[in-house]
C-alpha cells in the first residue's frame, strides 16, 4: 500500500513551505498598501481619514454652515485640520474661515461679542496669508473679507497678493490695496502706493487722478512737507504733467501747505506767462 500523500495534500504542504509563505505574505501586504494608498496613505505611518472620508466631512461641513450649524461644521473639519499633508488641508482651511467669518456676522454689530469674533478672526486670516499658494480669485475673496471685518492691512496684503498673482490685475490690485491702508488709517502708505502706480500708468488722465487722490493722502498721513516732497519725485519722472493747470494749482496749494509760499508763488508765475492754449488742462 502506497504512503505517498495525495495530490491535494502534497499541494497544501507546498503551500506552508517557508518560500511559499514570504511570497504569500508579500502579496497580501502589496494589496493592503495599494488599497491604502487608493483612499489617502501616501507613505504616513499612521492615517486615520481616507480622502474619501475628508471630502465627506468637507460636504457636511459646508452643508452644516448653510443651515447655521457652526460647532458642528467645526467638528467635521477638526480631523483634516489636524494633518497640513492632508490633500484637502487647504480647502478645509478656507472652509474653516468661512464657518468662522459666517458666524462673527451673525452677531448682532456694535455688541461687544462681535468685537470679541471679529478680534478672533484675524488669527485665521494671517494663517490664510502665511499659507499661501491660493487662486487669484481666492485672494480676491480674501481681500474683500478681510476688508469687511476690518482687517485693512490684511486685506491691503490680500490685494497685493492678487496684484502679483495675476498681472492683468496689477493695477486695480495696488488701488484697492491703497483703498485699504487709508479706510486703516495708514494714509501715507496709501498715498505712495498711487504715487507710484502714477509713474507707471501711461495714460495721463490717470496719473492726474492718481497724483491728486496719492498727494491728498500723503498730506493727511504725513505732512504736507512730506506730499509736496513726494509729488515731486512723481513730476520728476512725469515732467509733462506739468503742462496742465489744475496739476500746478494742486502743486502750489500743497507747496503752500507746507510752508513754501515762494515756491508756489514761482510755480503759479510760470504757469500766467504760458500762453493760454498751452495752459488748459488735457
Amino acid at each position: 500500500m502506497s504512503i505517498a500523500p495525495e495530490p491535494d495534500v502534497e499541494v497544501r504542504m507546498r503551500l506552508f513551505r517557508p518560500a511559499s509563505l514570504l511570497l504569500f505574505g508579500v502579496l497580501v501586504v502589496a494589496v493592503i498598501f495599494a488599497v491604502a494608498w487608493q483612499y489617502g496613505w501616501h507613505g504616513r505611518l499612521a492615517f486615520s481619514e481616507s480622502a474619501g472620508d475628508a471630502r465627506a466631512q468637507i460636504q457636511s461641513a459646508a452643508l452644516m454652515l448653510q443651515s447655521g450649524q457652526y460647532r458642528a461644521a467645526e467638528e467635521q473639519l477638526a480631523p483634516i485640520l489636524k494633518n497640513p499633508k492632508n490633500p484637502l488641508y487647504r480647502q478645509a482651511k478656507l472652509l474653516q474661515w468661512r464657518i468662522a467669518r459666517t458666524q462673527a456676522l451673525a452677531i448682532p454689530p456694535q455688541s461687544p461679542a462681535r468685537q470679541r469674533a471679529e478680534a478672533g478672526l484675524l488669527p485665521l486670516l494671517d494663517g490664510l496669508l502665511q499659507l499661501g499658494g491660493w487662486t487669484p480669485p481666492e485672494l480676491r475673496s480674501l481681500a474683500k473679507d478681510a476688508f469687511a471685518v476690518g482687517a485693512y492691512r490684511l486685506s491691503a496684503k490680500f490685494w497685493i497678493a492678487a496684484a502679483k498673482a495675476d498681472p492683468s490685475f496689477s493695477m486695480q490690485g495696488q488701488w484697492q490695496a491703497a483703498k485699504a491702508l487709508a479706510a486703516g488709517g495708514d494714509a501715507a502708505a496709501a498715498g505712495q502706493i498711487l504715487l507710484d502706480l502714477a509713474a507707471k500708468t501711461p495714460d495721463p488722465a490717470r496719473q492726474k487722478a492718481l497724483l491728486f487722490q496719492g498727494g491728498q493722502w500723503l498730506q493727511g498721513g504725513a505732512g504736507a512737507a512730506v506730499a509736496l516732497t513726494r509729488c515731486q519725485v512723481l513730476l520728476a519722472r512725469r515732467p509733462e504733467l506739468w503742462q496742465d493747470r489744475q496739476v500746478v494749482l494742486f502743486m502750489s496749494r500743497l507747496a503752500m501747505a507746507a510752508g513754501q509760499p515762494a515756491l508756489a508763488a514761482q510755480w503759479l508765475h510760470s504757469e500766467l506767462l504760458r500762453p493760454e492754449q498751452a495752459g488748459k488742462s488735457s
